[in-house]
């Protein structure tokens, strides 16, 4: 069988193997092997930037206790390093060096706070909603079941860098989800079968697809065993020949759904159940929560994913007495406290944005700093959701919003700039489909205009929620969307569906955008 090179290492020496010569490595002779190796354990480095090392931590459901944020804190409050909330409600650790990740991995570990596992070929943090058991609509707490599925897995030797690429898995129990959980590889949605409660397995998702309903239902004392037998198959018959082509909805797309239960068989010896409707349904948070018991849970809005360490130290102090959980919208949950007394957190609400060039040299823009200049008012006035990603990797899951953005470098304008690629009509709450490419290229310089054009048309248009307005762009061919919006920006008379020819499309961005 046809390996790629990272599956060629993986016989080569085990990462477990590797784990045992980290005290030994040397920073100045770091080979791509060893960064393959070091993601294993949540060390992350590039041969584009050798000086500097990130240090990722998983927290199973972003739950996280004042034990682990004590620790967290005694390894970095004499360290000038940055911290970043992730979209799976880790914590990543930037600017060490390799010496100072490994001493803080292992000074870490022994007191219960681990990296293991959070890139690479592994299956990546398990995740929720951070109102998992207490929100409204919680039908199901779903945290002792990701203790079982996280047992499965993590700092096992069989599954440790062997997956043949990395596995993103999410569960929840609740009606109402503040984001959308169907980008995952792995997804156990909120279902009712009869007059029982448990879940409809969705399989496949990506970074640029979504989800597929696997018509599986799934009871609640069924989750863990079913969940073993996807990952199980997925270990041992994904596609190992091509990195760009081994995500698991790839083995689906080559075998097909039914033909990937077929090999779940061998790990899972019950009859399959079908049916169930999904429960899910959408619903607008703001930063006070209500819930069901009478109390408050808190949204604290942290710098898109980047929070201080005077801010850390706030947090900290907080968890003494109160719940503390990171959520997949880079944001910090607070239960427990009538009130916040936390320095005053950013505008915007509903802008998810990845890690930036800052952070990763994947990124062709820093996102973070670029969010920064978004019309967040408006956005959040009308509750749009609006994801931005550095680069086509997609972590920050711009398909599954109202608005994607993905940075780029044009010169289609004139000189080199940056610029986005623009998404528009994620119907994301239901997983029926994903935001689709409207613009090839916007400069940044343009694209404010253009977003409140966007926003001003969905206003008009009557529609009361922007899943519905993209729902019924979906009825018009992108090119005429893009046309329609550039004839508004051009001030001219725009009516939908208006059908151009590639080059009066191309001619009106000219002179628009030049």
């Amino acid at each position: 069988m046809k390996l790629n090179k990272i599956e060629k290492l993986k016989r080569q020496e085990h990462p477990c193997s590797f784990y045992k010569k980290l005290n030994s490595l040397q920073a100045e002779n770091i080979t791509e092997a060893d960064r393959f190796y070091l993601k294993n354990f949540g060390i992350y480095n590039m041969k584009l930037r050798p000086e500097k090392f990130m240090l990722r931590l998983r927290f199973l459901g972003g739950r996280v206790g004042f034990e682990a944020l004590q620790a967290i804190w005694q390894e970095i409050a004499h360290k000038e390093i940055e911290l970043l909330v992730t979209a799976r409600a880790q914590l990543e650790i930037h600017n060490l060096s390799l010496q100072e990740a490994i001493a803080m991995h292992r000074n870490l570990e022994k007191k219960g706070v681990t990296s293991f596992q959070t890139l690479t070929d592994n299956l990546r943090n398990i995740v929720t909603d951070p109102l998992d058991g207490v929100g409204e609509g919680a039908l199901i707490e779903v945290y002792p079941l990701m203790q079982k599925m996280e047992a499965l897995f993590l700092k096992k030797e069989e599954f440790i860098g062997m997956l043949p690429r990395k596995c993103n898995t999410a569960i929840s129990g609740m009606k109402y989800n503040i984001s959308s959980f169907f980008g995952n590889d792995i997804y156990f949605a909120l279902a009712k079968r009869g007059s029982e409660f448990g879940f409809r397995l969705f399989l496949g998702g990506r970074h640029s697809d979504l989800a597929k309903d696997t018509k599986l239902f799934v009871p609640r004392d069924e989750v863990v065993p079913i969940f073993y037998a996807v990952i199980a198959a997925y270990k041992k018959h994904g596609l190992r020949a091509s990195r760009t082509k081994a995500r698991l909805f790839h083995l689906l797309e080559e075998i097909g759904i039914d033909g990937f239960l077929q090999k779940m068989r061998e790990f899972y010896h019950k009859e399959y159940i079908f049916g169930g409707k999904v429960l899910i349904e959408k619903k607008i948070f703001e930063d006070e929560i209500a819930l069901p018991n009478g109390s408050i849970a808190h949204r604290y809005r942290t710098n898109f994913g980047k929070i201080s360490k005077e801010i850390f130290y706030h947090i900290l102090q907080l968890s003494k007495s109160c719940e503390v959980r990171f959520g997949v919208d880079q944001n910090i949950y607070i239960f427990g406290t009538k009130s916040l007394d936390l320095p005053k957190p950013m505008e915007y609400r509903d802008v998810l944005v990845c890690a930036g060039e800052r952070y990763c040299a994947f990124s062709l823009t820093d996102t973070k700093e670029h969010a920064k200049a978004l019309p967040l008012s408006l956005l959040k006035r009308h509750n749009i959701r609006l994801h931005y990603s550095g680069c086509l990797k997609g972590c920050g899951r711009h398909i599954l919003a109202d608005i994607g953005l993905v940075g780029i470098r044009t010169n289609l304008f004139g000189k080199v700039e940056r610029g986005v690629r623009v998404y528009i009509g994620g119907e994301y709450t239901y997983g029926k489909a994903t935001a689709r490419l409207i613009f090839w290229a916007v400069p940044l310089r343009k694209l404010n205009e253009l977003l409140c054009l966007i926003v001003e048309d969905f206003v008009q248009s009557g529609f009361g929620d922007f899943e519905e307005y993209g729902s019924y762009l979906r009825s018009f061919t992108p090119e005429e969307v893009a046309y329609y919006y550039l004839k508004r920006l051009a001030k001219e008379e725009a009516r939908p569906g208006q059908k151009p020819t590639h080059q009066e499309l191309k001619s009106l961005e000219q002179r628009l955008f030049s």
